[in-house]
């Protein structure tokens, strides 16, 4: 169901925090608590914007508004900006969110298109 979909995509998100900023390993000093607010920014910015911009690319295709598929788009974000989220600047989340919003949409456009069958998504 759609509001258990919903409710999974945020308890994700929210663990994805102790994930990416726990791995700060702690804010003993002004410069770990700095790196922990920049990931957690970074983390913020690619998943808000891989899911938008998901949003938004289904509704131009479909013309509807897919939750489910933003959710996925939010999960992509995680995703993508996992691996450099302490190394880049705000700009650059906002760009890998985007990046990987148009990539998880081509992979599950493609996904359909060669008819796999993957109900909710996940290999996209």
């Amino acid at each position: 169901s759609l509001p258990l979909i919903v409710l999974g995509t945020f308890i994700l998100w929210f663990g994805w925090y102790g994930f990416n900023c726990g791995s700060t390993l702690g804010m003993a000093d002004k410069a770990t608590g700095t790196m922990a607010a920049q990931v957690a920014m970074n983390t913020t910015l690619s998943a808000a914007t891989c899911g938008l911009t998901v949003l938004i690319l289904r509704f131009a295709v479909l013309q509807r508004y897919d939750i489910g598929g933003m959710c996925n788009g939010i999960l992509a974000g995680l995703v993508s900006i996992t691996a450099p989220c302490g190394n880049v600047a705000c700009g650059s989340a906002v760009l890998i969110g985007f990046v990987g919003a148009l990539i998880y949409q081509a992979t599950s456009m493609l996904i359909q298109r060669v008819r796999v069958d993957d109900p909710i998504d996940a290999f996209a």
